[in-house]
């Protein structure tokens, strides 16, 4: 009589190691277009964030004459545009309950405000979203803070008439107050605080809103380190001091943090995004800035309202 065969009942070792490696090569090869999909997601999700912001601006434009004006309270850090565009992004009721009479995290409303978490002021690249600063901690926990800027001005020397751009007050502390953007604490040369600072009026963007920056990322890794270069969304600007809601464009991208004292309001642009950082232009258009752009023939003249440099198309 035949011996009858056994049926095989499981796989051998090297069929189990062949499987393995298989399994092992195709997640190698989807795991890069994940991050990629991911990362597209992100700078997506970043860009929206931006054109909120850019409409709810010129929302403001239109309901009040200029963009937001910074408060004087008399030598402290008060709100900014960060806080004024609020009604505008669908934060009526977190706006007000503040009070734009008071500083920007002296303990009261403004303070408190700090501790709501404002998705539209967070770019999804970049994982950290306190406060580097405890002066504005709320029960214990730092305030949220905001990962864009508005552009207060290049700081430097104009290209086209070679004349140097407007820094408000002396440059020595934190950097000045650049006043030739469109989102400045005065959009005139002072130097002593005005009594009631303007804002810029759309008329007055000479270069063209489409050639001018209104808002840009400032979220890149490394901002977060001793000493920290993010602060809560709350805060606006103190004459001749610190600006949070704005900043200089005087470095390239990605280059230069706060160093504790001197430049807080010199911080570089930029992000966590491949190859550059999106901005929202001033008529409310966003596009993204490729960090090879030169800085000062190409970023700081896209930063100037009314200064009459010629840029090139492609950046």
């Amino acid at each position: 009589m035949p011996v009858p065969s056994r049926s095989r009942i499981g796989f051998t070792l090297i069929e189990l190691l062949v499987v393995i490696a298989i399994i092992a090569i195709l997640i190698g090869l989807l795991l890069p277009a994940i991050q990629k999909v991911r990362e597209a997601a992100a700078r997506a999700k970043c860009s929206n964030n931006l054109k909120q912001m850019g409409v709810g601006l010129h929302n403001y434009h239109d309901s009040n004459g200029s963009f937001p004006k910074n408060p004087n309270i008399g030598g402290a850090t008060a709100i900014g545009w960060s806080s004024f565009v609020l009604p505008f992004v669908e934060q009526d009721n977190l706006f007000k309950t503040m009070n734009p009479a008071i500083g920007g995290y002296a303990v009261g409303v403004n303070r408190t405000a700090g501790a709501n978490r404002v998705a539209v002021f967070l770019c999804p690249s970049y994982n950290e979203e306190r406060s580097s600063s405890t002066i504005d901690n709320v029960a214990g926990a730092n305030a949220y803070t905001i990962h864009y800027a508005g552009n207060a001005g290049p700081k430097g020397t104009n290209p086209a008439n070679g004349t140097a751009y407007a820094v408000n007050g002396p440059a020595t502390s934190q950097g000045g107050l650049a006043c030739d953007g469109i989102l400045p604490y005065h959009p005139g040369l002072s130097a002593t605080a005005p009594t009631n600072p303007d804002g810029v009026k759309l008329t007055g963007i000479y270069d063209g809103t489409s050639n001018t920056i209104m808002v840009f990322e400032v979220s890149w890794r490394g901002l977060e380190l001793t000493p920290g270069s993010l602060r809560g969304w709350p805060r606006g600007a103190s004459w001749n001091g610190d600006f949070t809601a704005s900043k200089n464009v005087t470095n390239a991208m990605n280059t230069v943090k706060y160093n504790g004292g001197g430049n807080f309001n010199d911080i570089s642009m930029g992000s966590n995004h491949s190859g550059g950082c999106n901005v929202a232009m001033g008529d409310g258009s966003v596009r993204f800035l490729r960090q090879s752009i030169d800085l000062n023939t190409v970023l700081k003249p896209l930063a100037s309202r009314a200064g009459g440099e010629v840029t090139t198309s492609d950046f």
